[in-house]
């Protein structure tokens, strides 16, 4: 077998990856232009309809209630229950919370749950360092009617409240309602 020069033997495997490479853009620019196979199933995806348009911002909105399942450092499972509503009732121990989709939940109020208030000035919150923290409040300070967001811990059918933010950020604070990186675009 000959060897080729080192000049050559360059050449001859560039042209063999502009080849390969070649062969591979041809064949994408083949499968791009084929039509896609039909479905089995009757779905349609949407257009740039009205009900397109609502599917696209699905999701993007500020949660009203949930639950979902976390794992531990230790490796057991909690149940997290989150809810923004309105209290229909509140004791030193329960409070009951109303979504605006007449969800309704009952939290159990333990010591360890804290509870803050969004307060109606909020210059005095952050000036400037950092994140704001809230002013702690009591259960005292809770009453019917008032907004709240609840997150709290489910074990059987029974909800513990951790921590419970009440009061509601003005409509132009950064970071809240629609056009703010939170909530549906309109």
């Amino acid at each position: 077998m000959a060897t080729l020069k080192p000049g050559l033997r360059k050449g001859l495997l560039a042209g063999g990856i502009a080849v390969a490479l070649t062969g591979g853009g041809a064949a994408a620019v083949w499968a791009g232009t084929q039509p896609s196979p039909s479905p089995s199933s009757s779905s349609t995806s949407p257009g740039s309809s009205a009900s397109g348009k609502a599917k696209a911002t699905e999701g993007r909105g500020q949660a009203i209630h949930g639950e979902h399942v976390v794992k531990q450092q230790d490796g057991s499972y909690r149940t997290v229950v989150t809810q923004a509503g309105t209290i229909e009732s509140v004791s030193d121990t329960e409070m009951t919370v109303k979504s605006e989709d007449s969800f309704t939940q009952r939290y159990l109020i333990t010591a360890d749950t804290r509870i803050t208030q969004v307060p109606t000035d909020l210059s005095g919150l952050r000036n400037g360092r950092g994140r704001p923290s809230l002013p702690a409040a009591t259960v005292a300070d809770l009453k019917a009617g008032d907004k709240v967001r609840v997150s709290g811990s489910k074990d059987g059918d029974a909800v513990t409240a951790t921590k419970i933010v009440s009061g509601e950020l003005p409509a132009g604070v950064k970071g809240h309602g629609p056009k703010r990186g939170h909530g549906p675009k309109f």
